[in-house]
């Protein structure tokens, strides 16, 4: 029996074959935690729903009612909450130079509003505490062109968990942060078809290989349980091979 055993999980943005939301979905599963899993695409979630015995709950996190209501869902089905993973965010790419309020509202709705909403909802829910955990960036820790709008919600929302431990201190649910650097999912597969990129990545990672998505999992499998990871709150765990102690890759 796994240590998750009778504990329910509710992971947002696992909508992906292979992405970071669906691979914490199958390891909590593994180790015996009940499943809900939400996005946008419902379509895409319940495949992963049926191969996990979970339940699939579509929710687009900019809008809050439905955030209410996926967690509503989950009680009804499993009966209480006890590990919320917020796995949602859009990847936004212009300097500073060209940003508009319009093109960085989408990322800033999802990777930093939704995020603090999620965390109210998920807070909620849990009445025996829990633990809840957000998917940040590498990019969030050492800057790089083009990312003030995506990084700096992650940066945000990295520094919002620690708000939130202390806020949510007597209720017991803990709030950490997983800062992922460069790891193949759907979203990235595009840049590991390029030596050079993955190449420079490599150059500056002291582990000396990419990270990978069972890597994510076991990360986020170590802050859900409280078994392995209770005594830590309000903390952002780099899993990236030792890269943040750098800088990304310099491309002329």
């Amino acid at each position: 029996m796994g240590t998750l055993a009778g504990k329910t999980a509710v992971i947002v943005g696992a909508s992906g074959e292979n992405n970071f939301g669906s691979a914490i979905a199958r390891r909590l599963s593994s180790e015996g935690a009940n499943i809900v899993v939400a996005a946008r695409r419902e379509q895409a979630l319940q495949a992963l729903a049926r191969e996990l015995n979970g339940l699939a709950v579509a929710c687009d996190v900019t809008d809050e009612p439905q955030i209410k209501q996926l967690f509503a869902a989950a009680m009804e089905k499993f009966g209480k909450v006890d590990i919320a993973v917020y796995s949602a965010g859009i990847h936004s790419g212009e300097t500073i130079a060209e940003l508009s309020a319009e093109t960085m509202r989408p990322t800033l709705e999802i990777s930093f509003i939704g995020a603090l909403l999620f965390f109210k909802h998920a807070a909620a829910a849990m009445a025996e505490g829990g633990s809840v955990l957000t998917v940040s960036s590498l990019t969030a820790r050492i800057p790089g062109p083009g990312l003030a709008t995506y990084s700096g919600a992650r940066a945000g929302i990295d520094y919002a968990i620690k708000v939130a431990a202390v806020e949510y201190a007597a209720r017991r649910v803990r709030f950490n942060s997983i800062a992922a650097g460069l790891i193949r999912t759907d979203m990235t597969d595009a840049f590991f078809e390029m030596a050079p990129i993955i190449e420079a990545h490599l150059q500056e990672t002291p582990a000396g290989r990419m990270g990978t998505l069972d890597d994510m999992a076991e990360a986020a499998l170590f802050l859900a349980d409280d078994s392995r990871s209770g005594y830590i709150n309000g903390q952002v765990l780099d899993l990236a091979g030792g890269q943040q102690m750098g800088h990304l890759p310099r491309f002329e």
